[in-house]
């Protein structure tokens, strides 16, 4: 008899990292891409996927010439072991 997954609870995580760029967007951009790369890994790590994922930015520095940007930012999402695959649930059932 094949019975519905148990509800796993969700781990609020969150990661933060920075990054630069040649302009306040792209230093902007880096910093976030980076954070949530930083936070997949962790996730990935506990065998979790993420979803819900937002990223809130701070300004750091900016070279006196223009230059370079540098941003830091945080990325954080609720993260929760993803239930087997039906095929996996069905194979072991047999």
């Amino acid at each position: 008899m094949l019975s519905a997954p148990t509800a796993l609870a969700a781990a609020y995580r969150s990661a933060t990292s920075s990054g630069w760029g040649p302009s306040p967007e792209a230093g902007r951009s880096a910093a976030e891409g980076n954070a949530r790369a930083a936070l997949n890994q962790q996730a990935a790590a506990a065998g979790e996927v993420c979803s819900g994922v937002s990223a809130t930015t701070r300004h750091l520095y900016t070279a006196p010439d223009g230059s370079a940007w540098i941003y830091e930012a945080t990325a954080s999402g609720d993260c929760v072991v993803p239930p087997p695959a039906p095929s996996a649930v069905a194979a072991g059932t047999r």
